[in-house]
């Protein structure tokens, strides 16, 4: 159960961090020799999820906290316009409308989750 909070919010934080990327995305859209980043996490969390996502704890003392892997920001070559901008505002639009929608399932699915813990909880002491 745990691994399974875990792992969600992993997702909320990948799916941030994508957002952020699709922004600056967004932003540049029009700056000449820009080029298209995007960030992969759903590959990642798929390995996690089939490897279990587990901490390295190298002292016993040590606090469990969120993994150091980082996701890694691909960028695209191909240009879009003359200038070399490699930026398509409405798929960027609709990239940062999606990751949108998956933050808000995932974050859902969290709650419910943690609800479901909460009340596992409460009705175990009466």
């Amino acid at each position: 159960m745990k691994d399974m909070a875990a792992l969600m919010q992993r997702a909320l934080d990948g799916a941030w961090s994508r957002h952020e990327v699709l922004a600056q995305n967004v932003a540049n859209a029009e700056t000449p020799g820009y080029k298209r980043k995007d960030l992969d996490f759903r590959s990642f969390l798929q390995s996690a999820s089939e490897s279990g996502l587990r901490l390295a704890v190298s002292d016993p003392s040590h606090l469990p906290g969120n993994s150091s892997v980082r996701f890694r920001v691909t960028e695209d070559t191909a240009s879009m316009t003359p200038d070399g901008n490699g930026v398509d505002i409405d798929r960027e639009m609709g990239e940062v409308s999606s990751n949108a929608l998956y933050y808000a399932a995932v974050s859902r699915q969290l709650s419910a989750h943690l609800s479901m813990l909460r009340k596992a909880i409460t009705e175990g002491r009466r």
